[in-house]
């Protein structure tokens, strides 16, 4: 009979994981299944940046001409405005900004939905006056150039002349100025409240 050797006390073998066996994750790993962890792509097209790059090229041209004239005061306010326009008009402005997915949700409970973009002239102007918009009428606004699914909606409905875009009952408006936003508004608040008593809104 084959003699074996006989175990030694406190030795022992080392074990070989089993490759079918789950590994423990811990913090911070990442598999290709987790799809909530991909990042979405929220880089601005590129003509979105022609404007603030105009501007500040604009304002450091005239502030150079400014201390050549030696008006320095003036050329360092001229070149100072011109890096506010710049960054104002530009993708780096967050501005308000809710993900798409997350405004719809809240458009499914009565918000009206607005896709706007720094840099846009109508934009600026439909967010200086819906600064405070009405208790019974929440606004949500959605800056596309930090939500690629809001950019791939705006492309559907004209592309960056569609902004501001607005989502509000069933409709989609494009280009929307202050008051037709402000009409659109009143006549969802008429059906909201004929709905609520029963009735069937009138089309007018």
């Amino acid at each position: 009979m084959a003699a074996s050797d006989d175990a030694v006390p406190g030795d022992r073998t080392p074990e070989t994981p089993d490759a079918g066996a789950p590994r423990d994750r811990t913090p911070g790993d990442r598999t290709p299944s987790d799809p909530d962890r991909t990042p979405m792509a929220t880089t601005a097209p590129a003509r979105a940046w022609l404007r603030p790059i105009l501007m500040l090229l604009g304002g450091l041209l005239l502030a150079g001409l400014l201390m050549l004239a030696d008006q320095r005061l003036a050329a360092l306010l001229a070149a100072l405005f011109a890096l506010f326009m710049a960054y104002w008009t530009s993708p780096l402005r967050s501005g308000p900004h809710t993900s798409l997915a997350d405004a719809l949700a809240r458009k499914d409970e009565g918000a009206t939905v607005i896709l706007w973009a720094p840099g846009n002239p109508l934009s600026a102007r439909l967010q200086a006056v819906v600064r405070t918009p009405r208790e019974d009428q929440e606004v949500v606004w959605v800056n596309v150039f930090h939500d690629a699914e809001a950019r791939a909606l705006v492309e559907q409905h004209g592309g960056a002349d569609a902004l501001p875009l607005v989502l509000i009952g069933e409709d989609v408006m494009t280009a929307v100025t202050a008051a037709e936003l402000e009409r659109r508004q009143e006549e969802q608040r008429r059906q909201d409240e004929e709905r609520r008593r029963g009735g069937s809104p009138s089309a007018d």
